[in-house]
């Protein structure tokens, strides 16, 4: 459950500005000047009393050669964790063109999944890892046009779950950056069906698009702080 060491662990607390004050050039140059990771260790929820680590990209960062070597030497350990996962609660692949909406077929061997991922082009990735606590929202996308928010007629669900994303690096000026125009290639897995329910009539639909969740973003442990 515990992620290795960075080799540039002493580097990993040097200040440096995020994308939103900064470009993302400026941002590599005093990567690659101070040696700073383009990884963060994240914890991510098993249950209520269970974390798990997990070396994260952090976005608009450039990927020093000591991250992919991290990256890649990490894998079958992060691996192993979620062919556990896949197997008690099964996954669901999903490429751009894949439908989203009804009951889908989930799939309980993570051998199967990399074989998704290889028919979508990805011999050599990196994972992405998202936990997705329960969200509960209005939802007004599905209302009919005329009506005002306020008469929204669904409810979306969607219980905790784990958002894998397949990305791709390609080699750049001092590292490796993550390709801008990614094919889209995810496995989530469930811990229960999410749903659209229509408010009058009580109706419930199986919907895999309705993106009410948001990341639980935790780098640092709540006991550490």
């Amino acid at each position: 459950m515990i992620a290795p060491k960075h080799p540039l662990e002493q580097h990993l607390e040097l200040p440096i500005p995020d994308t939103r004050s900064a470009s993302i050039q400026e941002i590599r140059e005093i990567q690659l000047r101070s040696r700073i990771p383009g990884v963060v260790k994240r914890f991510i929820l098993l249950d209520t009393d269970t974390f798990w680590q997990y070396w994260w990209c952090v976005p608009g960062r450039i990927l020093l050669p000591e991250d992919v070597e991290l990256l890649s030497s990490d894998r079958p350990r992060v691996e192993s964790i979620l062919e556990k996962l896949i197997w008690l609660f099964g996954g669901h692949c999903f490429t751009k063109d894949s439908a989203r909406t009804d009951e889908q077929i989930p799939i309980y061997d993570w051998q199967d999944v990399l074989t998704f991922a290889q028919q979508q082009g990805f011999e050599s990735f990196v994972l992405d890892i998202d936990f997705m606590p329960l969200a509960i929202k209005r939802d007004h996308r599905h209302s009919h046009p005329t009506q005002a928010n306020t008469d929204t007629t669904h409810i979306a669900v969607e219980p905790p779950h784990w958002h894998i994303e397949f990305l791709q690096l390609l080699p750049t000026n001092g590292g490796f950056e993550i390709q801008q125009q990614k094919t889209v290639c995810s496995c989530q897995i469930w811990t229960g069906k999410p749903f659209l329910k229509h408010l009058p009539s009580g109706i419930a639909s199986a919907r895999y698009d309705l993106w009410v969740a948001r990341p639980l973003d935790i780098t640092q442990p709540l006991w550490l702080k």
